[in-house]
């Protein structure tokens, strides 16, 4: 069962027992919150693992801001980092996965974490970062995401409709995520991190950092593709067949056995050193 155990200023919800020995760091998307998260963090609990999930600025419960760079974002979770007790994983859905990226610098160098991130949009929609095109189509997107979030909400009967693999509380959580964001905050992510691009996150991951993505399949339209990455060898990629944008939704299972065989992996390459 999740408990809510803010630190200092932060919204967070938090599974397992807050003494197990593994813990896990979980990051949610755009107009979400910490709760979309139940069935992934519970079955990490069910593992050992201490699971943490916070609400980005604007987001759920967590506080307001003027200032919604990716910057910012990331600087907002620095207080649950601690350095006696590192995360063994951390999990980023969609734009919760660059705020993941732009963790990795404050992350102990002492050992190696698996980040694993699900579909995050590294580049922005038409692919061409600085362009005048590109803002139009950002412009447009961020349009009607606002307006999901304030006249266009959508119901949890219309979800379940539209997304056939999503339990009903999956949908709840999903409602009540757009429901909990704060619309100017959602504008001005897009607005203040403009051209909506991010590759450049990609291009030097720390040597203490086992990066990690899981697309969407390509036929169903999601935010990252297999190929974006094929400048980038040192990043293991993957597709879910059947998978959409979120993944976490559909196939929990896939993301949490993922997140495991990560771990497993860092702890068998340091029992080998």
């Amino acid at each position: 069962m999740a408990t809510t155990a803010p630190p200092r200023s932060l919204s967070v919800t938090c599974w397992g027992s807050p003494s197990a020995p593994k813990r896990a760091l979980l990051i949610h998307g755009l107009m979400s919150s910490s709760g979309c998260w139940f069935r992934v963090a519970q079955a990490l609990a069910n593992e050992g693992y201490f699971v943490t999930a916070p609400d980005l600025l604007g987001h759920g419960t967590a506080p307001r801001s003027a200032d919604c760079s990716l910057a910012t974002l990331a600087a907002a979770l620095h207080p649950l980092f601690d350095a006696t007790r590192p995360f063994s994983i951390i999990v980023g859905h969609s734009f919760g996965g660059v705020v993941a990226l732009a963790l990795l610098s404050i992350l102990p160098t002492t050992h190696i974490t698996p980040v694993l991130l699900l579909d995050p949009p590294i580049l922005p929609p038409d692919q061409t970062p600085a362009h005048k095109q590109s803002m139009q189509r950002t412009e447009r997107i961020c349009a009607v995401v606002v307006e999901e979030v304030t006249s266009k909400i959508p119901t949890v009967d219309g979800l379940m409709s539209a997304n056939p693999k999503w339990s009903r509380e999956d949908a709840v959580w999903k409602v009540l995520g757009a429901q909990l964001c704060d619309p100017a905050a959602i504008e001005a992510i897009f607005r203040q991190n403009f051209p909506w691009s991010f590759e450049h996150l990609l291009e030097i991951i720390p040597a203490n950092v086992r990066l990690s993505i899981i697309a969407g399949d390509p036929a169903m339209h999601p935010a990252f593709f297999v190929d974006t990455a094929e400048a980038f060898p040192h990043i293991r990629t993957t597709s879910v067949e059947g998978a959409t944008h979120s993944i976490h939704r559909e196939f929990p299972e896939v993301v949490s056995a993922a997140a495991l065989a990560a771990v497993a992996e860092v702890e068998g390459l340091s029992s080998r050193v």
